[in-house]
């Protein structure tokens, strides 16, 4: 008779474990979906109309002038060639250059460059410190 309650108890504490094993697992996965479901949502959100119309355009031909032979020749979403007479969006910070059109594309669905990957989410912490982007010997002599 006691090995009946015995065996009985074992198998009861063993349902136990199994359940909050199970448990566990669900709690994990819900977690882990959550944070995916959240963070893809957050990442796919492009820059708003203002913010992307905000950025300077320029003709491939002043760029040509202005920039010499560091100025790439196609456009690395279609990779199209660039044409003297296409109009080009500059991006702020790492100043790559797109067609007017691919870029703006792009920035409606992406927060970031498609070369560097640098965010271009104005932070207002930008807006109230702005960071230099190089630092030049003038600078470092300055400070």
């Amino acid at each position: 008779m006691n090995d009946a309650t015995d065996s009985s108890g074992f198998f009861g504490s063993h349902y136990i474990s199994i359940g909050i094993s199970i448990g566990i697992l669900l709690l994990i996965t819900t977690i882990t979906l959550t944070f995916y479901i959240c963070t893809r949502s957050i990442n796919d959100l492009g820059l708003d109309e203002e913010t992307i119309m905000s950025y300077s355009r320029m003709l491939y031909s002043e760029v040509k002038l202005k920039k010499n032979d560091s100025t790439s020749t196609c456009c690395s979403i279609c990779l199209g060639d660039y044409k003297g007479s296409d109009m080009l969006k500059v991006l702020p910070d790492c100043e790559h250059l797109f067609h007017l059109k691919c870029i703006e594309t792009w920035l409606r669905m992406h927060p970031t460059c498609p070369l560097c990957r640098t965010s271009l989410i104005p932070t207002p912490l930008a807006e109230v410190v702005p960071l230099p982007t190089r630092r030049d010997s003038s600078y470092i002599d300055r400070h």
